[in-house]
């Protein structure tokens, strides 16, 4: 049975504590052993973001993300090939058990494990269509007589790729799934996983939905999630026009903002250059933490270059920079335009 080493569930909520400015957990975690189905919205970084709410279930990871060390250092779980994979790196499918196999592994011995069944992810107004790999994984435990319990994760960021920005997590109800055959488990974990994530009808509604959630959040405070999944139940009323919020000019917020990128500068000039290997919105939060990981190495001894050079000002550096990270400005949400690419 596979859990999250103690090293990357601490790293991951490290590095994602560090670049969101909140992550709030609605709901409560399944206590028995469990099958969550979460939504893909972010690429890699939404299983960091899931260890949140999931503590360390592992997650099936694709072959890709282990095949440098300097990635086996961030990530873990339970190593899986798809065909995506064979495809661009010549990996052998029979390397690692099959996703399936590997999840039904799992379960049986008692532990849980988390599933993005989309497969890929793209930030866009609802989700990839669904592949039918959990209703196969819950169809081969119900042949051997096991129930297993699931429960439906959404996740939601007002602004994926915007650091100090904020992300919400969403557990449904734990159910156990109705026997019947493959299609019909499909459907039912399909509507389960629909209700507590993203699932808009047009780019249009989308937009509508993140810009009253926004405003709710910002004028009474109301949760965000919350408000986007109530916004999304309803239809896109006809004159709904979209009119992004103007951010006034605050000279507070362009000093904060500046002391930060001097405060961590190798941390920052890392991650964006790292970030130039993105190909989507969904994709440059990963590349960002990535860099930013190994630039923080480089961080701490600039940091003791600035404290030997001048004690005193290197400290009060330091102490700013951490003082602009904590207040730094929360970015306003993006509208949807196009759709954006996978990874």
């Amino acid at each position: 049975m596979k859990k999250l080493s103690r090293w990357h569930l601490n790293l991951a909520k490290l590095m994602t504590g560090f670049y969101y400015a909140d992550i709030h957990v609605i709901g409560e975690k399944s206590t028995q052993p469990t099958l969550f189905i979460g939504s893909h919205r972010n690429g890699a970084t939404d299983g960091q973001v899931y260890t949140w709410a999931l503590g360390d279930t592992p997650s099936l990871v694709s072959i890709q993300m282990l095949r440098k060390w300097f990635l086996r250092l961030i990530f873990d779980g339970i190593p899986v090939v798809r065909e995506v994979d064979t495809q661009r790196y010549n990996i052998d499918p029979h390397a690692v058990a099959a996703p399936i196999a590997a999840a039904v592994q799992q379960l049986q011995a008692g532990g849980s494990l988390s599933l993005m069944p989309e497969g890929s992810s793209e930030w866009s107004y609802q989700a990839m269509p669904y592949k039918k790999g959990m209703a196969k994984i819950i169809q081969q435990l119900q042949q051997q007589q096991q129930d297993i319990h699931v429960q439906a994760v959404g996740v939601f960021y007002s602004k994926p790729d915007g650091f100090r920005s904020r992300v919400m997590i969403v557990l449904g109800e734990a159910f156990i799934p109705r026997h019947g055959n493959e299609d019909e488990i499909f459907t039912e974990l399909s509507q389960q996983l629909n209700q507590v994530a993203v699932n808009c009808d047009s780019v249009a509604h989308f937009n509508h939905c993140q810009q009253h959630a926004w405003t709710q959040h910002r004028q009474q405070e109301n949760n965000y999630a919350a408000a986007f999944l109530a916004t999304q139940q309803q239809a896109l009323p006809s004159n709904t026009s979209i009119n992004p919020a103007k951010q006034r000019f605050n000279p507070w917020q362009v000093i904060c903002k500046w002391i930060f990128r001097l405060a961590f500068l190798p941390t920052v000039s890392a991650a964006r250059l790292a970030q130039q290997g993105a190909d989507g919105r969904n994709n440059i939060t990963f590349f960002r933490l990535l860099g930013g990981l190994y630039g923080s190495v480089l961080t701490l001894l600039y940091w003791l270059l600035l404290c030997w050079l001048s004690p005193i000002w290197g400290a009060v550096l330091i102490m700013l920079g951490w003082l602009s990270w904590y207040f730094y400005p929360e970015p306003t949400p993006e509208p949807l335009s196009t759709p954006q690419s996978k990874l």
